[in-house]
């Protein structure tokens, strides 16, 4: 009876280990070469509400996880008939917060890592850019509560450590007389496409298990009313 019952913790631990070991969940965004971007003439101007609007980040390795948000420093939507034709973010990276930590010497010591060389560089790049002009209709399909279902794939250029790739992921879009809401479901970047190399198996060999996964999650949240 108690081999039985060593068996069985050694099974849930192993899963546990497993499940720490994976990367953020979401569509897995492939970047490419930056594209040409050609906002839409005699397109409406709008102006996100930046104490609504976010973005909110995941990490992972095999140890744990880590989470938080980052602000949105400004930003303009453009629309025409209706739809929602482009826009352009820039991300503060100076606002990098971690919710995950609650000892504030500890959080003051991660935000300080990811804003160093190691990661965002924020003293050299202090803002992020996000730049789209393609926003093409998805074919709905039916709906499930709880998920954020997308209406729309976005595509444009991200501009990160003054590196620009091309990159596109599904959104929620609406317009109505309340404004513009957009929102993400988690979707998932390749931070070493952008040089965000500290802890990378694939940059750095013999890491073992001291190492960080190169998939970042990403949901975003954008309100203009």
């Amino acid at each position: 009876m108690k081999l039985r019952t060593i068996f069985i913790m050694m099974a849930v631990l192993a899963v546990g280990a497993t499940s720490c070991m994976q990367s953020p969940e979401g569509e897995k965004v492939k970047s490419d070469d930056a594209t040409e971007i050609h906002f839409a003439e005699l397109a409406n101007t709008v102006t996100p509400n930046l104490a609504l609007s976010k973005v909110e980040w995941l990490g992972t390795k095999p140890t744990g996880t880590h989470y938080g948000t980052l602000s949105i420093k400004e930003g303009s939507l453009f629309v025409k008939d209706g739809e929602l034709t482009g826009g352009v973010f820039v991300l503060d990276m100076n606002s990098i917060v971690v919710l995950d930590i609650d000892d504030p010497k500890m959080n003051e010591n991660l935000v300080g890592h990811l804003k160093s060389a190691d990661f965002f560089l924020v003293d050299s790049f202090p803002t992020a850019t996000f730049k789209f002009s393609t926003v093409t209709p998805l074919e709905l399909s039916t709906e499930v509560e709880g998920k954020v279902n997308p209406t729309h794939r976005i595509e444009g250029n991200l501009t990160m450590r003054g590196i620009t790739r091309r990159v596109n992921f599904p959104a929620k879009i609406k317009i109505d007389e309340q404004g513009i809401s957009a929102k993400t479901p988690q979707f998932v970047i390749n931070r070493t496409e952008w040089n965000v190399n500290y802890g990378s198996k694939s940059v750095f060999a013999n890491l073992k298990d001291n190492f960080i996964h190169d998939e970042i999650g990403i949901t975003i949240t954008i309100r203009t009313e």
